[in-house]
């Protein structure tokens, strides 16, 4: 009879393990991976991807007592599916699931190119879309041979954040144009900003592209340098100067004007820095 007490403490003991209390659940949502962005620690990571900061240490053990995270490296995490985002404000925000405006790495799109050195282009679907859709419309009214392409420079890094020597182009909603100058293809053709002058823009050509932003709803703010900013509005009111109802919806958007979007100041004078609203439903993002 040894042998059955022998088997009834052992189905005891097995339906005792099975009613046990799971110590070891299964942590709820998606298993993803996160790449871990310079200046990154665990605290601003669980912020980002919504998730407690002892959580994220737990799923990641080999990181969890280091003085700081690795760049590059991958973290594992649990959670809804990222989806593309911009957090918080352009000057002091993070950029989750950021697009790339050259995924090919060929340096170049319809009107636009980049510097072979150029790497920050990562903005939301939103800031990429604006983009391409400004350049194209520049190429539609200059063919290529007539006209050169646009430079675009830095939009934000991958993961967002600061991206020195800027004070914003952190959460992927600002990007860097060249001004168009005259006798400037070479230059513009290998990517390279030029400094301008009102003399050296040539107006025609910067207003068209900057029209198209000023057209765009989701634009709020264009930076230039004031003189050139003072160029291009002598040129839109002598543009102007026949279509009142044109003049007066532009004027708008100059300083002091009742939508204004473009603002002077002393430090573009390469470049203008566009700059949009937070794309629709992230409920982070600080405009």
């Amino acid at each position: 009879m040894r042998w059955l007490a022998i088997l009834f403490s052992f189905l005891v003991s097995s339906w005792a393990l099975a009613k046990a209390p799971d110590t070891q659940k299964q942590p709820k949502g998606q298993k993803q991976y996160y790449t871990i962005q310079s200046g990154d620690t665990f605290e601003s990571i669980a912020e980002t991807l919504g998730v407690p900061a002892s959580d994220l240490k737990k799923w990641n053990p080999r990181f969890a007592k280091a003085k700081s995270l690795p760049k590059g490296a991958k973290l594992v995490y649990y959670g809804r599916k990222m989806k593309p985002e911009s957090v918080g404000s352009p000057s002091n925000g993070r950029l989750i699931m950021g697009k790339s405006l050259d995924p090919d790495r060929d340096k170049k799109g319809v009107g636009w190119v980049i510097s072979a050195q150029r790497e920050n282009v990562y903005g939301t679907p939103d800031t990429i879309a604006y983009i391409k859709y400004c350049a194209s419309a520049y190429r539609s009214y200059f063919p290529k041979g007539k006209a050169q392409p646009i430079v675009i420079g830095d939009i934000s890094k991958k993961g967002g954040g600061p991206l020195p020597p800027h004070k914003s182009h952190q959460s992927g909603r600002d990007v860097d144009i060249g001004f168009i100058v005259k006798g400037a293809q070479q230059a513009a053709a290998n990517g390279v900003f030029v400094q301008a002058t009102p003399d050296s823009v040539d107006l025609a050509k910067q207003w068209i592209l900057t029209k198209c932003f000023l057209d765009l709803d989701a634009t709020t703010h264009i930076f230039m340098e004031a003189s050139i900013v003072e160029a291009l509005k002598q040129y839109v009111m002598k543009l102007y100067k026949k279509n009142k109802q044109m003049l007066k919806k532009y004027l708008q958007y100059f300083p002091g004007g009742s939508k204004a979007k473009i603002a002077p100041d002393d430090e573009h004078r390469s470049h203008m820095h566009v700059r949009f609203a937070c794309p629709k439903n992230n409920k982070r993002c600080i405009p």
